[in-house]
C-alpha cells in the first residue's frame, strides 16, 4: 500500500488508547458520530462501542449504506448489532469488505427442511492463521436440533478437508 492509500483511508488520526498487537496494522479510520471506526488487520476497533475490538472472524455480516453513512455489522457469537453513522468514511467501507471476505474461506448452506436451515462458514482467524467452522442456525431454528448437528458437521468436516485443514 502506497502512501498515498494510506492518507486516504485515514479519514481521522487512530485514536490514543487503540492499542495494536505485534504485526497488527491500521488499514482504515473513520469518523463517526461520537467516536472513529478503526480498521485494522485483524479486528474492528469502535472506541466507546468496542474498545478491544472484535476479530474478523467474529462477523457474521456487514452492509455498507452510502446514501445513509452507515455502516451495519452483526456478529457471529450473538453480540449487539454495531451502527455506525461515518460522518468521514474513508477507506473504511472497503477496508471493511476486503477483511471480512479475508477470513471466509467456504460458505455452504444446510436446509433439512423448510424450518430447519442453517450456514456452516469456514473462516480463518486473521491472528492465527487457525482455519474455524462456524454453524450460523437460522432465526427460528433449535441450534441443538441432533438432525441438524450432525449434517452441519458432517458439512463443516468436508468443507476442511477441501481446503486441507482440521476445523
Amino acid at each position: 500500500m502506497g502512501w498515498l492509500s494510506v492518507v486516504r483511508n485515514r479519514a481521522v488520526p487512530v485514536p490514543e488508547g487503540v492499542v495494536l498487537e505485534p504485526g497488527e496494522r491500521v488499514l482504515a479510520t473513520a469518523a463517526a458520530e461520537g467516536s472513529t471506526v478503526v480498521i485494522t488487520s485483524r479486528r474492528l476497533v469502535v472506541p466507546g462501542d468496542l474498545d478491544e475490538g472484535k476479530p474478523w472472524h467474529l462477523v457474521d455480516g456487514g452492509r455498507w449504506d452510502p446514501e445513509e453513512s452507515v455502516l451495519a455489522v452483526t456478529w457471529v457469537d450473538g453480540s449487539p448489532a454495531g451502527r455506525w453513522h461515518l460522518t468521514k468514511p474513508g477507506g473504511v467501507p472497503d477496508a471493511f469488505h476486503e477483511r471480512v471476505n479475508a477470513s471466509v474461506l467456504l460458505v455452504e448452506q444446510v436446509r433439512i427442511d423448510p424450518t430447519r436451515r442453517a450456514r456452516v462458514v469456514l473462516r480463518k482467524d486473521l491472528t492465527t492463521d487457525r482455519v474455524l467452522a462456524q454453524t450460523i442456525v437460522a432465526r427460528g431454528c433449535a441450534p441443538d436440533d441432533p438432525q441438524l448437528v450432525a449434517v452441519t458437521e458432517e458439512v463443516a468436516a468436508r468443507l476442511a478437508e477441501q481446503v486441507g485443514r482440521e476445523a
